[in-house]
């Protein structure tokens, strides 16, 4: 393994918001946002989430206050954030999805409560996977007018160029089970493939 290859940070399990928002090499973004339900009897609740992320890792948390995550997952593998346009409902209007350059791993979904927060949202997540793959290439100002979502989308919406590890990463992914979402097992990449 070469001294400047960079890997991936894996998620803390058992760091409450507050200690996280104070910890060093900052947050990139914390604020509330409705997460998609993760089991299929969870699917229709849109649970309201403190979402925080740190050197690119998504936590999310019943409140601000909360001792632990209810999940968390590392942007590795990660490689495109697009509007849920499927998604939208009454409820959701400003949906958004992370997805992961594998179909064999969760694609997440989030709402956010405007137009401009999904914008700030979405050009944040895609510099977070951008940054660690060097590609410095998107302008990420979203104080643009509507006249511009259309160009502020397509190159925020872009796939990031990007191949995955060959080392693996189990364990890198989970949700707490409590009465809103369920356990999932982590994805894990098939052993020997990359």
């Amino acid at each position: 393994m070469a001294a400047e290859e960079m890997h991936w940070p894996v998620p803390m399990k058992a760091i409450g918001a507050q200690n996280l928002l104070t910890m060093p090499g900052g947050v990139a973004k914390a604020g509330y946002l409705h997460k998609k339900g993760g089991t299929q009897l969870q699917l229709l609740k849109w649970p309201l989430r403190f979402v925080i992320i740190h050197k690119r890792c998504v936590y999310y948390f019943k409140s601000s206050t909360s001792a632990s995550p209810q999940g968390a997952f590392s942007l590795s593998g990660y490689n495109r954030v697009m509007r849920a346009a499927e998604e939208t409902t009454s409820n959701n209007v400003f949906p958004f999805k992370i997805i992961h350059i594998s179909k064999k791993h969760r694609t997440w979904f989030f709402s956010a409560s405007s137009e401009e927060e999904r914008k700030s949202w979405m050009a944040l997540l895609r510099r977070e996977i951008g940054h660690f793959h060097e590609k410095k290439d998107l302008p990420l100002d979203t104080s643009d007018s509507s006249s511009d979502t259309d160009s502020f989308y397509g190159a925020v919406e872009r796939p990031v160029d990007i191949s995955l590890s060959p080392y693996p990463t189990d364990n890198e992914d989970y949700e707490h089970d409590d009465e809103d979402d369920s356990y999932l097992e982590p994805d894990s990449p098939e052993p020997g493939r990359l």
